[in-house]
């Protein structure tokens, strides 16, 4: 049976600030052996689940988003939860400690976590050490830097242990990423890129809330498809004024980003029709949610909010229910739902 986590586990666990409680999700985490048995509860193994992000086969639409497992140890514990994939990450080249504490929060009240984390991480090396460990797949790394050369060559130097990489270029809590919002120096680091990697590329994509910011992400998405990257992830993060945190500011995310989500998945599409994957993420909690998002245009969900307030086992009623639909309407395939109207 699965674990009682919305009446016994989630009520512990918010008794701790976020980040140790993050802390201690880990350490059960890492107890391999608890998910392995634990994982003939979690699946959901049917071939209307099946589909495709770019080249990668995937077992259901349902991916962890970046952020999670940042680096990269607890990787097979995750994919035994019913994942069809999962992004590891975001890692970058040096090690890095990350923005000062406080640094997340929850918000119970909207169902989501805010924070100013600013990419802590083991750095590349340990990762990789990690990763020799943790021969999972389908897996994206999450990838990042703050010039054209720590984040190429960090991208690089994690393709051999993935099938895809995600580059973030867009956490609102780390300074010095808003220079690859130029798209001169976006074109300049997707060419660099290219020169040399095997594996799809994915950008994860800043949110927008006006025309403006609307345009920039417009334009990054074709100078991206003009280079042949495989898809996007939209989005990252809201940026947000938070006295609460020590930087005075963070990322939303969560149920109040969802909608925008939506809004932006339908924008993108529309630009681009069919040349690219779109990974929605934002504020999914339920088949609902994913069936909207995949309605608008997304090829595939990315969680991870919903992890913290509905617990692991909202991956298999995301599946569940997403396998219901498609049955009561007689569609074959994911594909087939992405081509019904909006409701």
């Amino acid at each position: 049976m699965m674990l009682p986590y919305k009446r016994l586990l989630r009520p512990l666990l918010f008794q701790v600030p976020a980040e140790p409680a993050h802390k201690i999700s880990e350490f059960i985490l890492k107890r391999k052996l608890i998910w392995k048995i634990l994982s003939q509860y979690y699946m959901v193994n049917h071939s209307v689940l099946n589909t495709s992000l770019s080249a990668i086969p995937l077992s259901n639409p349902i991916g962890l988003a970046a952020g999670f497992d940042k680096n990269c140890q607890y990787l097979d514990s995750m994919m035994r939860l019913g994942f069809g994939y999962v992004v590891g990450g975001t890692v970058t080249l040096n090690p890095r400690d990350g923005n000062p504490k406080p640094r997340l929060l929850r918000d119970r009240k909207n169902n989501s976590i805010i924070n100013s984390l600013g990419f802590p991480s083991h750095g590349i090396q340990q990762v990789i050490s990690n990763l020799e460990k943790e021969r999972v797949s389908p897996l994206i790394l999450s990838a990042s830097g703050f010039t054209i050369d720590e984040l190429v060559t960090c991208a690089l130097k994690l393709e051999p242990w993935s099938d895809g990489i995600e580059i973030n270029i867009s956490s609102p809590n780390s300074e010095g990423l808003k220079i690859f919002h130029d798209p001169h120096m976006f074109r300049e680091m997707l060419s660099r890129l290219n020169s040399n990697r095997k594996k799809p590329l994915f950008i994860k994509l800043p949110p927008y809330d006006n025309d403006k910011g609307q345009d920039q992400v417009l334009q990054l998405v074709n100078v991206g498809t003009s280079l042949g990257i495989e898809g996007v992830t939209i989005a990252n993060t809201k940026p947000i004024t938070e006295p609460k945190l020590k930087m005075g500011k963070g990322g939303l995310s969560g149920k109040p980003i969802f909608n925008d989500m939506l809004k932006m998945i339908k924008d993108v599409r529309n630009e681009v029709g069919a040349a690219i994957a779109i990974n929605a993420c934002g504020g999914i909690s339920s088949a609902e949610d994913a069936i909207l998002a995949i309605k608008q245009g997304a090829t595939t969900i990315q969680i991870y909010s919903a992890l913290i307030y509905e617990g692991p086992g909202v991956i298999k009623k995301i599946n569940l229910g997403l396998k219901d639909y498609l049955n009561k309407n007689n569609l074959d395939s994911i594909t087939q739902l992405a081509n019904i109207e909006p409701i």
